[in-house]
């Protein structure tokens, strides 16, 4: 049975993105797809098989060239747990690599998930038990430490390792020649929280990865964010600050 082509989102003239889903109950986080003139590389690999192939029906769909890579913005099954139906190489922070490793040694998979859907029955996940009979958790062949830059024939991508709260290993993707700066999950609150609220994230995180030459910031669950709008999130956010701490006076 084929797989229905999804709806993507033109970001810019290479960036594509699958929107995260809708759906709160949902996790299914934003997926890059950067199409160069002979190659796509995706940014994150999708919640499941299932996604996966549904991407790879998408993007053939449009005819663009085929995937050549996976990056990961960090290790969270969210992100990664699609990787092993595109067979191509995944590149990730040294970190990822390490805890991934640690999650393949723990046979995390359908058991972690179904605890998830237990403790929250709403959750929704697309796992058949033949996708869990190929189910490979893929880690990356290739890493790179604190910063790296990366060309594909026609595109720069510029990996940055960020950390934060949410994973040690968050990395920040930056797709020179487009403008466009892929955040993953680096500046929300540790794991635990599927949608958190704005008084958990953490603004000095996202205040720092500003810069004049990114017009758009993509993050894993919301809607892509123009620069204008970063800017005033974080005004918001520094006036309500003060308010409190004139309160605490």
């Amino acid at each position: 049975m084929s797989e229905l082509p999804l709806k993507l989102t033109q970001i810019s003239p290479r960036v594509w993105i699958l929107p995260r889903h809708p759906d709160k109950n949902r996790v299914q986080a934003t997926v890059g797809m950067v199409i160069a003139a002979e190659q796509t590389i995706l940014i994150d690999a999708g919640n499941s098989l299932h996604l996966a192939r549904q991407i790879q029906a998408t993007l053939a769909a449009i005819a663009a060239p085929p995937i050549s890579h996976v990056v990961y913005t960090h290790h969270h099954w969210d992100h990664t747990f699609g990787a092993c139906v595109y067979g191509v190489p995944a590149i990730a922070h040294r970190l990822s690599r390490e805890l991934l490793t640690q999650m393949r040694q723990e046979n995390i998979g359908e058991t972690f998930l179904r605890t998830k859907v237990e403790r929250n029955p709403r959750l929704i996940l697309n796992w058949t038990a033949e996708d869990w009979a190929k189910f490979e958790i893929v880690l990356p062949t290739i890493t790179y430490e604190g910063r790296d830059r990366l060309q594909f024939g026609d595109v720069s991508l510029e990996l940055v390792h960020v950390g934060g709260v949410h994973a040690a290993d968050s990395t920040v993707i930056r797709v020179v020649d487009d403008g466009v700066m892929f955040l993953g999950d680096c500046y929300y609150p540790a794991p635990g929280y599927e949608n958190p609220t704005d008084q958990m994230l953490d603004m000095a995180m996202l205040a720092s990865l500003l810069d004049k030459k990114y017009d758009t910031y993509i993050d894993g669950h919301n809607a892509p964010m123009e620069t204008s709008f970063v800017e005033r999130i974080l005004r918001s956010r520094a006036v309500l600050a003060r308010l409190n701490k004139a309160r605490q006076t």
